[in-house]
C-alpha cells in the first residue's frame, strides 16, 4: 500500500492488508492479518487474521484513537488483537 513503509527482509503474504504503518525489517506478517496506523518493530510476526491497529475513521470514539505499537520479536497470535493505541511488547495470544 502506498501509505505503508516496509523495511527490507520483511514478509507479507497474499490477503494481508498494511496500511499507514511502518514495519521494520524482518516482520512477518501473514495471510488475513490487517495492520493499520501501526508501527511493528523489527522481527515481529502479525499471524493469520490478526488486527493490528484500526483507522481513526472505524473508531467510535476518538479519544480512544492513537497509533498501535508492537514491540521488537513480539508475536501477535491467529486472531489476535492489538487495540489502537497499545503499545505491546509481550506476545499477544490469538483467539
Amino acid at each position: 500500500h502506498p501509505t505503508a513503509i516496509i523495511g527490507p527482509l520483511c514478509v507479507v503474504e497474499r490477503g494481508a492488508v498494511v496500511r499507514d504503518s511502518i514495519v521494520m525489517p524482518g516482520t512477518v506478517i501473514k495471510a488475513g492479518a490487517v495492520v493499520q496506523y501501526a508501527i511493528v518493530a523489527e522481527n515481529a510476526v502479525i499471524e493469520e487474521n490478526a488486527v493490528v491497529g484500526a483507522r481513526p475513521e472505524d473508531v467510535e470514539n476518538l479519544d480512544d484513537w492513537g497509533v498501535a505499537v508492537v514491540g521488537s520479536g513480539v508475536t501477535v497470535g491467529k486472531n489476535g488483537v492489538v487495540a489502537p493505541k497499545a503499545m505491546v511488547d509481550e506476545d499477544v495470544k490469538g483467539a
